[in-house]
């Protein structure tokens, strides 16, 4: 356990040796990635090693973090039983859990503490002690190493929860009260039980972020582009861009967008309101320059060998880590995320409805919001969406009810052909329909065997063997038939050529337009009758920012 004393000095160290920037909670994402694309290389790992061992650890009390799936006895009795083959020879099915690991949830937390700010830091201006700090920013990510699949889900801070401490609900409370339970040590685990009781989805680590190190970070890859439609201003974060098209944000500058909660656009002379200056869209506006900093930061080499000490203890400076996330961890997931393309992360959005508790604006779940969270409980496909191919080669079978009347009952769209005798039940599956296929399991009993393929089908296609029992009534549950599945995955290559690859130059603007003088920074009412409805510093089809 860390222990208050040493808390308290690592605490004064850093307020003695770092400036600290508001939002780096916020950008925890492109750190921890860049944490994974730094890991990839094996030479001067010596370094990184020791960067590493000098991230913070909280030790989580037993039963908060879940566990990741292992090897149920469920899935034992099925899968290493012996059966014939059309030989005559014996063989036994021997269960080995794929090398690139199960998917794992890590939580990304945020504190808005106000320690070590300057004092006209706009961020230092708050009502309560400068040491007090809520979950301001609060962020599921999902990493599938055997698929190489990352997704990405923001929990809004407002969101009106039961907190969970310890295994027992304490109060009804906005979501981001919940870090304030436990202080240091036990306000993030207290975090990782309320979300994972209010919205079932299990938690197996979690990255708190402080505040120091965002400007830091940001200068070290040289800024990050944004691309902006009009000039833009927000008199509360600091932020004012007076040139329309690509701007390289320093430190500060990017810090100021990604905290702006109540963004100006100028257009046609005066300044109007971006949006409805709510916090969905600036997680919205967070994801969108995660994706611009991971861009940045490839760009910068961080795919080649471990180069740079500067952006390594950058990085591990700027985390707390759960006890579980570890090296070995650490570089198995760099391994299996080596040819990762920022591009390739999968956003959802959380959807929620305004509501009040006394005197209190909050947010609550709203229509759709449990088939978001179902990404993230390994749930993303309904039987519905399924199409199979059932090829049925037992003789002698007389059924009241087809199987595939059955799994059409269940939804799924089934095609019913003939074919050869099987001994054992069969899905076969390309590797881009791995859920489909987990989902077509879970109904069928016993779990049947896998065989993926890279050639797309289209379909999924199950071969009935002699073993087939029956079309379950409910299904199993995913993490079993996920461990069966995810046995037979091929473990993805690490192709050491691409680790040293980084994207190319990017084509310059053809031309921006450049404000000489100074905006008018007009104070009063924004008209409501002319929004501007997004700034998400994406640049427009046809543009890339350099």
């Amino acid at each position: 356990m860390l222990c208050t004393g040493n808390v308290e000095v690592m605490l004064e160290e850093r307020i003695k040796n770092q400036r600290r920037t508001w939002p780096q909670r916020i950008f925890i994402f492109f750190n921890f990635f860049l944490a994974i694309a730094l890991l990839v290389s094996s030479n001067r790992l010596d370094s990184f090693e020791d960067a590493v061992e000098s991230i913070v650890r909280i030790e989580v009390p037993a039963g908060v973090l879940a566990e990741l799936p292992g090897k149920p006895e469920v899935v034992e009795s099925v899968i290493e039983d012996s059966f014939e083959e059309a030989s005559g020879s014996e063989r036994t099915r021997v269960f080995q859990p794929n090398l690139s690991g199960p998917a794992r949830n890590i939580l990304i937390i945020g504190t808005d503490s106000a320690l070590g700010l300057d004092a006209d830091d706009p961020a230092a201006k708050r009502d309560r002690s400068a040491a007090v700090g809520l979950a301001d920013v609060i962020m599921l990510v999902r990493l599938d190493p055997a698929l190489g699949k990352a997704s990405i889900i923001s929990l809004p801070r407002d969101l009106y929860v039961t907190i969970y401490h310890r295994g027992v609900p304490v109060r009804q409370e906005k979501l981001a009260s919940a870090i304030l339970v436990g202080g240091l040590e036990l306000g993030a685990p207290t975090l990782v039980e309320t979300v994972t009781n209010n919205f079932d989805v299990p938690i197996h680590n979690f990255v708190v972020v402080d505040f120091h190190g965002f400007e830091q970070v940001v200068e070290e890859i040289g800024g990050v582009p944004v691309w902006f439609p009009y000039p833009v201003r927000d008199i509360g974060s600091g932020l004012v861009i007076d040139e329309v098209g690509c701007s390289l944000l320093d430190g500060r500058d990017s810090l100021a967008f990604v905290r702006s909660r109540k963004m100006e656009a100028f257009v046609d002379g005066d300044w109007y309101r971006v949006g409805v200056w709510n916090d969905l869209e600036r997680n919205q506006r967070q994801q969108g320059f995660l994706i611009q900093a991971l861009n940045r930061t490839i760009a910068k080499g961080a795919r080649s060998v471990i180069i740079r000490d500067d952006l390594i203890r950058a990085t591990t400076k700027t985390v707390v880590l759960d006890d579980r996330l570890t090296l070995r961890v650490l570089l198995g997931l760099g391994r299996s995320f080596s040819d990762f393309q920022p591009s390739d992360l999968e956003r959802h959005v959380l959807p929620v409805t305004d509501d009040a508790v006394k005197d209190s604006a909050v947010l609550r779940l709203a229509e759709g919001a449990q088939e978001s969270l179902d990404v993230f409980r390994g749930i993303t496909l309904r039987p519905e969406e399924v199409a199979v191919e059932l090829i049925d080669g037992r003789s002698g079978i007389d059924e009241s009810i087809l199987v595939s009347q059955h799994l059409e009952h269940k939804g799924f769209a089934v095609e019913a052909n003939s074919g050869d005798q099987m001994q054992r039940t069969t899905i076969r599956a390309a590797v881009e329909d791995y859920s489909a296929a987990v989902l077509l399991a879970q109904y069928i009993e016993p779990i049947p065997w896998f065989e993926f393929v890279d050639r797309p089908t289209g379909k999924v296609e199950l071969f009935l063997g002699d073993d087939f029992k029956f079309v379950l009534l409910a299904p199993l549950p995913v993490e079993v038939v996920d461990t069966v599945a995810r046995s037979a995955l091929p473990v993805l290559s690490n192709s050491e050529s691409a680790i040293f690859d980084s994207i190319g130059q990017q084509e310059k603007l053809s031309s921006v337009h450049n404000f000489n003088s100074p905006l008018p920074m007009r104070s009063g009412e924004i008209s409501p009758m002319k929004l501007v409805r997004e700034i998400n510093g994406q640049p427009p089809s046809g543009f890339t920012c350099p």
